[in-house]
């Protein structure tokens, strides 16, 4: 006989489950009350955990597992005082714990409010999990619908035992579901602590310390969700992991549907994050390629097939194998465009189904669908954090919004209306590029990157020189202050009409009087944006 207590909320795969438990021996099922209701409704007999306990459950159910008899048939011993303990009590050691937790990253998800995100913290269903956990060694845990067929496997090829090896795997599971689970709460709070902090500085008229932007500790808990071919590199080993932060449901994680090539790989997967990063902000329509991390061609038009030959025009030698992305449902003709050349992802909200025909004739191009929201507008307080080995973490969050086109401030020049546009298309894509970093657009169509140049002139010149004469009345944004008026030197050379950058230096008056004396209409923003 198996004797099993069962408590879950999601019922996923149970009635299976159960059915092929009682196909192999007896069955003895304890279960909580809207558990109980389910398995009676499917037809297997089952007894209430009231039945065990002779106490009800109380409070609206917020205690009904709490209880010694409860308890002792899970951390029960094959010791001979163990035994006679149960048997005073008259409870039978259980030999499997189906147990799991409210959904509260679900309803975290749906945006609850705090009064109601408190009932959903679950607290008897942990205290079974560690509980059966701990005593892995006389029963097995199931806390996920996922481990049912490997249970009911080692029970057939077991003469109905789960054997130690499959216990041990399962306890591992269960508490690590149990520290996530806590991890998830204990976030939630700490957000909520921010939350208070913030509004109590804001009614005391006070600005926040950066300080309170992040809390005292962070617990980050990853679960593999794939594992990769290799890393960076072949000699490399990698894993793709999921966070509470990124979410956990099949809704939001990952966030695109691959619909056709080879699996992603580690690049595959950085770059691609890229893309959504700067496709974001760029505008729409908008098209961009990637490679290595960096965009080689970002524009936007008035359809996405004007924004895609834009884009690819800036640098076809380095499109080749790229990563595309655009903002808005690909067209058949459109595909047929890029099936031309070498492309390693397409990547888009959507696609005609004549486009994903011609897709599907390179069957190694991977076909990316972004999931709902993700090209959204991103909260600007959301984190990220930077894994330093022996110097540990370093976890960032921006404190203020990003800086937008009406918000920046003319410091020289007479104001070139017609070229705002380029301007704030111009900082949308120069933050995403590694620094030092230049980006040169015109008519919503990048000319030149300077990307990775430990000195900005050296940025400037790269991007300039592949600008071309194209650079004459464009726009050039730099991701930090210039440090010295040679940059607006070679700027005055190449035609630049306008730069739109941070503003900050010790030089900022040279700058700017450099810029008067050249014709150059200069923009500050106020906000740096370095990347490294």
């Amino acid at each position: 006989m198996v004797n099993a207590l069962i408590s879950v909320s999601d019922k996923t795969g149970l009635e299976k489950f159960l059915k092929e438990l009682k196909e192999l021996g007896e069955l003895n099922i304890i279960a909580t009350s809207s558990t109980y209701a389910y398995i009676k409704e499917i037809g297997i007999d089952c007894n209430k955990v009231e039945d065990l306990t002779q106490f009800p459950e109380i409070l609206g159910g917020r205690v009904k597992t709490l209880h010694p008899k409860v308890f002792a048939g899970i951390l029960y011993r094959d010791k001979e005082e163990d035994g006679k303990v149960l048997k005073d009590i008259g409870v039978q050691p259980l030999d499997l714990v189906v147990v799991n937790l409210y959904p509260f990253e679900k309803k975290l998800a749906e945006g609850l409010p705090p009064e109601k995100m408190v009932e959903q913290i679950d607290i008897g269903g942990p205290s079974l999990i560690r509980a059966a956990a701990k005593n892995h060694k006389y029963l097995a845990i199931a806390c996920q619908p996922e481990q049912y067929d490997s249970i009911i496997e080692s029970m057939k090829a077991n003469q109905g035992k789960i054997t130690e090896e499959l216990r041990k795997q399962l306890c591992f599971a269960a508490f690590t579901r149990t520290a996530e689970y806590d991890k998830q709460i204990s976030n939630y709070f700490a957000k909520q602590q921010q939350a208070l902090v913030k509004t109590a500085g804001a009614k005391a008229g006070e600005a926040c310390s950066e300080g309170e932007a992040l809390p005292p500790s962070v617990t980050l808990n990853l679960s593999q969700f794939q594992s990769l071919r290799y890393g960076e590199n072949p000699h490399q080993a990698a894993v793709w992991y999921s966070d509470s932060l990124c979410g956990k449901t099949e809704e939001s994680f990952p966030p695109f549907l691959q619909l056709q090539g080879k699996e992603m790989s580690s690049n595959n997967i950085t770059d691609t994050y890229c893309l959504v990063r700067i496709l974001r902000d760029a505008g729409s329509p908008a098209a961009c390629i990637i490679k290595h991390n960096n965009p080689c061609g970002v524009a936007i038009g008035k359809t996405l097939d004007e924004a895609f030959e834009k884009a690819y025009s800036t640098d076809p030698v380095s499109a080749f194998g790229g990563i595309y992305g655009f903002t808005a449902k690909l067209t058949e003709d459109l595909a047929r465009k890029i099936v031309e050349g070498f492309v390693e992802i397409v990547a888009a909200p959507d696609f005609e189904e004549g486009a994903l025909k011609v897709l599907s004739s390179k069957k190694n191009i991977r076909v990316l669908k972004f999931k709902p929201n993700v090209l959204s507008p991103q909260a600007h307080d959301a984190w990220t954090a930077k894994y330093l080995q022996d110097f540990g973490w370093i976890i960032e969050k921006d404190t203020e919004p990003p800086v937008t086109g009406e918000k920046f401030q003319k410091v020289s020049g007479k104001g070139e209306d017609q070229l705002l546009g380029d301007a704030q298309f111009a900082w949308s894509v120069v933050k995403h590029l590694t620094s030092n970093a230049i980006f040169i657009a015109k008519d919503g169509k990048s000319l030149g990157f300077g990307i990775g140049q430990t000195s900005r002139i050296a940025s400037v010149k790269i991007a300039l020189e592949q600008a071309g004469e194209a650079a004459r009345g464009a726009v050039l944004a730099s991701d930090a202050f210039f440090p010295a008026t040679d940059n607006i030197d070679a700027c005055k050379e190449a035609g630049i009409k306008l730069i739109v950058q941070p503003g900050g230096s010790i030089k900022d008056k040279e700058v700017i009087e450099a810029c008067e004396k050249a014709g150059i209409t200069m923009l500050f923003t106020g906000q740096r944006c370095f990347k490294h």
